[in-house]
Parts: C-alpha cells; structure tokens; sequence
C-alpha cells in the first residue's frame, strides 16, 4: 500500500510521513490504553458475574439436593407421631397376634414369615406387603411391651412405607433390644439375616442408644456402598423416646449414586465440584490422579493425593469454619481459582465447586482484543483517509489536527471534546471526515474516562461509608450500646497525651455490680444482661456533658471526666450511685436486697507516666470501697 512507503531520504520525513507518524503513535497508544481499560472493566464485569453465577450455582445445588435429606427428616417425625398415638392408646397386642406375624427358626432367631413379604390380606382387611423382621437369637421376645411395639410399629410401617419407597429404596424401625422391622419390597432382609446378628451392636444404630447418644439426636451415617443394591447410600436414624425409656429408631436409607455422580460433573469451561465432610474426609472427586476415574468414597485428608482439595479443606477451615449460611467465595492463589463452598447441613458435607481465574481472564482478554483490533482498523482507516486528503489540502487544517492529536496524546480529551481545539469538520471531504472522526473519538473517550471515574468515585464513596459504620460498630458494645473496651483504651491514651501536654486534666470513675455472680446464679444470665443495660443507661444517663462511659469488661463500667474538678466529680459519682439503688430492682442475694454498685474515682496527676497508672488506681480505690461493704464510692 502506497502509504506505507514512506520516504526517508537523509532522515528527513516529509510533512505528510511525520503527521502520520504522530497519529499514527499516539492513536495506537490511545487505543492501547483503552483496550487496556477495557481489561480492567471486563475483568471486574466478568469476575462478579461469574462469582454471582457460581454463588447461585452452589446455592441451588445445595438447596435442591438436600431436600431429600430433609423429607427423610421430616418422615421420621411423621412416624414418631403415628406410633406414638397407638402406643400412648389402649390398643392391646395379644401374645396370638405377636406370633401371627412371627416364627422361631431353627437357630433360636426370630423371623416375619415369609407371606407378609409375598403379600398377605389381615383380618382387618388390610394388605401388608414387602415387609420382614429381625429379632437376634440373642434377644428373648417373652416381653409384653417389646412386642406391642413390634406389632405397632408393624402396623404404621405398612401404613407408612408403600408411600415413602418412591423416594427412598426402604422404611426400617430399629429397636434397642436388637430387633428390627423393613419395608423394603426388593429384598428379603428378615429372612436372610444371620442368626447371631447383633444389630444393636454395631454402626449408625449403635450410634442412637442412650448409652452411645445421650443427647437423642438425629443421625446421619457416613457415605458407604450398599453392596445389595450396589449404590452409594447414607442413612438417617432418629431415635423415639418416651419418659426416658428408647422405644424404637425409625429411619431411611437414601441412595446418593446420581447425586453424586451429578454433583461432581465436569463443565466444559473447566468448573467442576468436589464434596468433603466437614471432619476432613473427601467424600467425591471427578477424578483421581493416579487412575483418572471418579473417586467416591470417604478419604482422610491424610490420605488424599489431590493437592488442591487439601488446599481447599484448609481455606475452608480457615475462612469459613464449621457453621454457616450462605454460600462462601474464597480466593485460592497457589492454584488461581476461586472455590464456592456450599453447606449440606443434614450430612455435614461441603459442596466446592471449583472455578479457574483463566476463565474470567480469557473474557477479558477477547473483550480487550476486540476493543484493540477495532480500534486499529479505525486507526488504520483514518490514516489512510489522512494521507490522501492532506496532499491536496492547506497545511492550516494540518496543523489543527496536529494540535489536536498532540492534545489526545496528553490525555487532554476534553479539548477537543469541548471544542477548545478548532478542527474543520464543516469542510465536506476527508479533513472534515477525520476532524469529525477524531472529535467523536474523542467524546467517546471522555464519556468512557467520566463513566469511569464516576463508577470508581461511587465505589468509594460506598466504601468509606461502610467503613465509617464498621468503625462506629466496633467503638460500641453489642449488649449495651455504649462504647465499648476499645473506645475506652482509645479515648483515655487520647486525653492522657493532651493532659500531658496541660492541654486540659481529666478524672475517671470505675463502677462494679454488687455481688453480680450471686445475682447470675439466683435470676439467670438474661436477667443478668438486663441489669448490665439497666446499670449502663443510669450510669450514661447521670454523667455530665463532659463525660463519656464505657463498658469496660463484665459487669465493669467507667467513665471519662473532662476538665472537671474532683469535688464536682465525687458529686456525679455518688449521684450514680444513689440513682442505681434507685432502680430498686431486687437482689435476694445482696445485704442491701438490691442492685447496687461500688466505684472509685482517679484524678490525673502529672507523676503518671502513662494511662496504665491511673487506671491502676482507679481500680484500687474500686476495691477499698468493696472491702468498705460495697455500695460506697472511694476517692
């Protein structure tokens, strides 16, 4: 092209090369800038976008997949009432109907006959099916009570069960006295376990008797694989008490294969998921280094051969911890990927999905590249247009496009934007062209600069008044809303300094409740907080302008007094006191039977060398009028 052959004959350019050379460098450099700009802007876009997306990704996953952790939740306290109304009623089970469901093998176990699981019809006309039953040859089955409940529990499984094995493969109720009762159509559970199983001895329904779980929580077992059904699976046990005695344990068994499988799918752009248990196990992985299969399963961290799942476990325990509500981002930059951590409450798993920064960074690097390409295409284009028209033009137009690139260079967009810089755009050829082309350039840079700074003005803004209220909340105390400990330590290092430099003198006044402990121990820690806001507000309520009270730590309070002298300060001090004996709130435990509070008052003296001193003495007078009987103030 006829304008890229450029005359250097005795490095002199001529008028035309050099004006194109200076456009031509600084609208590269311009575009550059903006291309780069619009790095940054992308990035920041893509980045939030991104993070917003894998936040509600996490979210929902969470929120849908534990539903089914949730009903088997919610099954077990439907069964726990069902069985709770026949057992609380005077239904009698007659030791003919306990063994009309059962039979003694030749192994001394006892078993459900065979028919209630092929389907039977009973005398009240109700059609039992798919259910067995399990009693150890351990376990005698003489009991009145032990078998009402077997019988019952009989009864609401075949109620319940035929309903809830649509969602889960099987119903059971389990028994403190090793026995137990399935609903569970595909397999003959009752009939094929052996003889001397002790079921009440081992695992998750071990894990529910009193003895094992005092409390009488709900459990969920670990992730195991059910060899039978050849699935994944977890289970839920909840165990029925009444007046002190365990009655049974109902409870679910759920199959977590396709949640899992689903769970820890790979994505095209290179996100994938991960679960761990919260104790440090890896529950499931996409895939395993060694074999690069899906790795499922339980897998001490100790054993994990993933680098980047024990950096993820480790962020976890270190920015999230063990309990929380929503989903959490955290940035890993030894593997530069953000994780999401999602919390399956009811197993005590996170869900992590993992999101490598070179997506948001391959983003931002088109949007800039195409910024980039046609700002150089407009460049190149204006270059030839220049080209052509400056030879049969005034070097007068020239040399205001001149000014004008040289303008732009400096950033000085608005020059030119605002006309400050006379360009002939009313000429109707390519001077015009470009003077309009430049100065439309140019609007759009400025409007993009202001945008810019607008955005990053906002931003700010946003920021410092968010700081400001963190900083206002953390100089205040959450029970009292009074200044806090770290106000004070603030407040006294502050006038101490101007006191030091005879800038003003200042005096302060410790307080202590009365016997507070015992006042804890006899109405309870809430009523105890009641008295802290009751004993603060008097206390602010009653100090001067010129002071300033803290809670210093427990049932301790202080207050600064400004420029006050201390006759006048030993004046407020036993105002405050008598107006907290005023409240008259009774403390049976107290001589004087109610709330009162002792205090000491410190001058400032200049034989302090620092706040430590006056601080000490203050609390000593504090004490001396404890060792006074306490209601008293000391100076």
């Amino acid at each position: 092209m006829k304008l890229m052959k450029l005359n250097f004959k005795n490095n002199n350019f001529s008028l035309i090369n050099e004006i194109l050379f200076k456009i031509f460098y600084i609208s590269i450099g311009i575009v550059s800038i903006i291309a780069f700009i619009s790095y940054i802007n992308a990035y920041k876009i893509e980045k939030n976008k991104k993070l917003d997306e894998l936040s509600y990704y996490v979210s929902e996953r969470v929120r849908v997949d534990s539903e089914i952790f949730k009903l088997a939740e919610d099954n077990s306290k439907v069964f726990q009432k069902e069985f709770m109304k026949l057992y609380n009623s005077d239904i009698k089970v007659t030791k003919d109907e306990f063994w009309s469901y059962y039979f003694v093998d030749s192994q001394g176990a006892t078993r459900m006959k065979k028919e209630y699981f092929d389907g039977i019809y009973t005398k009240d006309s109700n059609y039992i099916y798919g259910m067995s039953s399990f009693i150890g040859n351990n376990q005698k089955v003489d009991d009145a009570d032990f078998q009402r409940r077997l019988v019952l529990s009989i009864k609401v499984l075949s109620k319940l069960g035929p309903a809830w094995t649509n969602r889960f493969p099987n119903v059971s109720v389990a028994f403190p006295e090793n026995a137990g009762v399935l609903f569970y159509p595909e397999e003959l559970w009752g009939l094929n376990a052996k003889a001397d199983l002790r079921m009440n001895e081992l695992g998750v329904i071990k894990s529910v008797n009193k003895k094992d779980n005092p409390e009488r929580k709900s459990i969920w077992s670990g992730l195991y694989y059910d060899e039978t059904a050849q699935k994944w699976t977890i289970s839920y046990m909840h165990p029925v008490d009444f007046e002190g005695r365990h009655l049974i344990t109902p409870g679910n068994d759920v199959y977590l294969s396709d949640l899992v499988e689903r769970l820890i799918e790979k994505s095209a752009d290179g996100t994938y998921n991960f679960i761990i248990r919260k104790d440090g196990y890896l529950i499931a992985h996409p895939n395993n280094p060694d074999d690069g299969k899906k790795l499922i399963g339980e897998l001490s961290m100790d054993k994990i051969s993933i680098p980047l799942v024990k950096e993820a476990y480790g962020l976890i325990q270190k920015n999230v911890g063990q309990d929380y509500n929503k989903v959490k981002i955290i940035e890993s930059k030894a593997y530069d990927s953000y994780f999401a951590v999602g919390d399956f409450k009811e197993t005590s798993w996170y869900l992590i999905r993992v999101l490598p920064m070179k997506n948001i960074r391959n983003v931002a690097h088109l949007a800039a590249m195409k910024v980039f390409i046609e700002g150089m295409a407009i460049l190149f284009t204006i270059l030839f247009i220049v080209y052509y028209v400056i030879k049969y033009q005034a070097e007068r137009h020239l040399m205001k496009l001149r000014q004008a690139a040289e303008a732009v260079g400096r950033g000085e967009y608005d020059k030119v934007a605002e006309g400050k810089i006379e360009l002939p755009m009313e000429l109707k050829n390519e001077i015009g062209l470009l003077s309009r082309s430049f100065y439309d350039m140019s609007i759009n840079i400025k409007n993009f600069k202001e945008n810019l700074e607008g955005i990053v003005e906002e931003r700010t803004k946003a920021l410092e008044k968010a700081n400001n209220e963190l900083m206002k909340l953390s100089l205040l105390d959450g029970l009292t809303g009074i200044y806090n400990r770290r106000a004070f330590d603030k407040s006294i290092n502050d006038v101490f300094l101007e006191s030091k430099m005879k800038l003003g003198t200042f005096s302060i006044m410790m307080i202590d409740i009365d016997f507070f402990k015992s006042y804890n121990d006899r109405y309870g820690h809430t009523s105890g907080d009641e008295i802290i806001k009751m004993v603060a507000n008097t206390f602010k309520d009653n100090v001067r302008k010129e002071g300033r009270v803290f809670r210093y730590g427990g049932e301790e309070f202080i207050a600064i007094f400004y420029n006050l002298e201390i006759n006048m300060a030993k004046k407020v001090g036993e105002e405050i006191i008598k107006a907290i004996q005023n409240l008259n709130v009774p403390h049976e435990e107290s001589p004087y039977e109610v709330i009162t509070v002792s205090a000491g008052i410190a001058e400032y003296k200049n034989t302090f060398n620092s706040p430590e001193e006056i601080i000490k003495v203050v609390d000593k007078k504090l004490y001396m009028a404890k060792g006074k009987g306490r209601n008293c103030l000391e100076i």
